[in-house]
């Protein structure tokens, strides 16, 4: 009967137990295999980001080391001296954003790229197509006004929270190479 209850109840609960630890040992082993290997591809990727964002450095920056805020992830200086590549967060209407700035020596934009994001496929993403962020190019400030001649970026019709969220993370970076000094 002692035979019994063992086969019964202890034997399934070992041999689960054992096939958990060799999953988890199998998985552990992988993703230190892994771990390396993404790494390098997300910072490739990242690299051909900031070079589409700011062509002029031709593929080559340096990370700089500066007291960021909480909406700012990472500053890269283009090693010609050419201007910087900043990334900043804000909130759009699917949850954070990740916006790449590229701001030229002269303080102008040369680039924005939406680099993560959660927004709704179709809606919010109309705030990320090249041609509403072509808009940035070229300005060296965004502040939102009516003036006739003055910086005018527009929203996009039903991508309004994401399109402020995209405005938003631009004039956050801009602020930020204005507080480093710029590309120096």
């Amino acid at each position: 009967m002692n035979n019994g209850k063992f086969n019964e109840l202890i034997r399934p609960s070992l041999v689960l137990l054992l096939i958990c630890l060799v999953v988890t040992a199998a998985l552990a082993a992988t993703y230190q295999v892994t771990a390396p290997i993404i790494e390098a591809i997300n910072i490739k990727n990242a690299n051909i980001a900031r070079g589409v964002v700011l062509p002029q450095a031709e593929g080559a920056f340096s990370q700089m080391e500066a007291d960021l805020p909480e909406n700012v992830t990472e500053i890269y200086r283009a090693d010609n001296g050419s201007g910087v590549v900043l990334t900043a967060l804000d909130k759009g209407f699917g949850g954070k954003l990740t916006v790449m700035v590229g701001v030229d020596a002269e303080g102008a934009i040369t680039g924005v790229k939406v680099t993560k994001h959660t927004e709704t496929p179709g809606l919010g993403t109309k705030a990320m197509t090249p041609d509403y962020l072509s808009q940035y190019i070229g300005q060296a400030d965004v502040t939102r006004t009516n003036e006739a001649g003055a910086t005018q970026i527009d929203a996009v019709t039903g991508a309004t929270v994401t399109s402020n969220a995209v405005y938003r993370a631009v004039e956050t970076a801009l602020a930020q190479y204005e507080a480093t000094g710029g590309a120096e």
